[in-house]
């Protein structure tokens, strides 16, 4: 078997005293010890920069750019697997990312017949894998000597698709299952909906959150959707509060929901929100982590998608049904690809809409998250977004028939 390196950066360190960490937004059961004298692994810059970089007396870095074996891109369809121990190296910590290579193990287990699969270095997605027990998870770090137990090591960063997700969105379960040759299954996470509990009244959760204003639901929305909803069931939004774009859609919220509706202002953990979204029988989503965790539990509801397409995020699932924000403008129209916002060469931070320029004057992502720009976006949206704030009705009364098309109610 011929063998490669990692393409996803790794840092190598070495304990000089015991310690123990656990991921701020996973469960207690994600926590992690390591021993004195024993060398480690890890991807995480911020477990880096906040934790071994700051204790000089307890941590040492041995190498920046540490390089380990790995299967070579080229054989990771014809390789056999079966009874074997496979490693995967996660290249991101975003949640949609993660649900996607969730859905591709399940596949993976069931085509190939490993012995057994682990997960290195899940991160703020550790939630999503500590559900499975077929699988082992390193959330933060992994002991160098431990990779002489796993019998493979698959760094999913090789995947060539993945590259380019910031202009353009992949349908990943379907990438990584056709870079290993197999086929989805249903059976563990099924395309379609669950069955619907008959209730008098429902439970309707609206999440307008993304990682990026370029996608978050503005207030205007969450509003006119708690307005249509609250007489139908019991209503909650949820929110962020330690997010800028949460703290603000608070702000814009207070004192205009109807009374009934409740509002959360964050979950500690993933998995409490991974619950959730399982919990609610219908649900509103911005194009964003939980839309994607929906697919997990085969949750209801609607997606709402502005730049980036809904069919290729949305994959085989139909859970979901899909609400793509109609726009076109002198710059640009939906979709146009954009999951982050995009710096122009004269330091102005938006999209081609908000900016009045071409993609190609747009080559870099921002350094650094910016509060004022949050800011500036929250009061003057991108224009795909903003003409969804100026007439939600369209939204609204999709969302209700699909509601009623359901059965939830008459």
């Amino acid at each position: 078997m011929s063998e490669a390196t990692n393409h996803t950066p790794l840092l190598l360190f070495e304990a000089l005293a015991p310690f123990r960490f656990r991921q701020p937004d996973a469960t207690p059961a994600a926590e992690q010890k390591g021993r004195a004298g024993a060398r480690y692994l890890t991807s995480s810059t911020p477990f880096v920069n906040q934790i071994v970089l700051r204790e000089p007396m307890r941590f040492r870095v041995l190498a920046e750019r540490a390089q380990i074996s790995c299967l070579p891109r080229a054989d990771w369809a014809t390789t056999a697997f079966e009874g074997r121990s496979v490693l995967f190296l996660l290249p991101s910590q975003m949640l949609g990312s993660n649900v996607a290579t969730m859905l591709f193990i399940d596949a993976f287990i069931a085509a190939k017949r490993p012995k057994r699969v682990g997960v290195f270095c899940a991160r703020s997605s550790t939630d999503i894998y500590l559900r499975d027990r077929r699988i082992t998870t390193y959330p933060l770090w992994l002991p160098e000597a431990e990779l002489a137990d796993w019998d493979v090591v698959i760094d999913l960063g090789h995947l060539e698709s993945r590259r380019d997700i910031d202009l353009w969105p992949v349908e990943m379960e379907g990438e990584l299952n056709e870079a290993f040759g197999i086929p989805a299954t249903t059976a563990r996470y099924p395309s379609e909906a669950r069955p619907l509990a008959k209730r008098a009244r429902p439970s309707f959760g609206i999440l307008p959150l993304a990682s990026s204003p370029l996608r978050t639901l503005p207030p205007s929305v969450t509003l006119a959707l708690a307005d249509a909803l609250a007489p139908l069931g019991e209503v909650t939004v949820s929110l962020n509060k330690f997010q800028r774009q949460g703290q603000l859609q608070a702000e814009a919220l207070k004192g205009r929901l109807p009374k009934n509706v409740r509002v959360i202002d964050g979950f500690a953990t993933i998995g409490e929100l991974l619950r959730a979204v399982e919990r609610f029988d219908y649900g509103i989503y911005a194009d964003s982590g939980p839309a994607h965790m929906t697919k997990l539990c085969a949750a209801p509801g609607t997606a709402v998608y502005a730049p980036a397409p809904g069919d290729v995020l949305q994959g085989r699932f139909r859970n979901l049904a899909l609400y793509q924000v109609p726009f076109e403008g002198p710059h640009c129209a939906t979709p146009c690809g954009l999951a982050k916002l995009r710096k122009a060469r004269d330091g102005r931070i938006g999209c081609m809409g908000s900016l009045g320029v071409a993609l190609e004057e747009l080559p870099d992502l921002p350094g650094v998250r910016d509060a004022a720009v949050v800011e500036k976006l929250h009061d003057q949206p991108v224009p795909c977004i903003a003409s969804l704030a100026a007439d939600p009705k369209p939204l609204v009364d999709f969302v209700l028939a699909d509601v009623k098309r359901r059965g939830l109610v008459g």
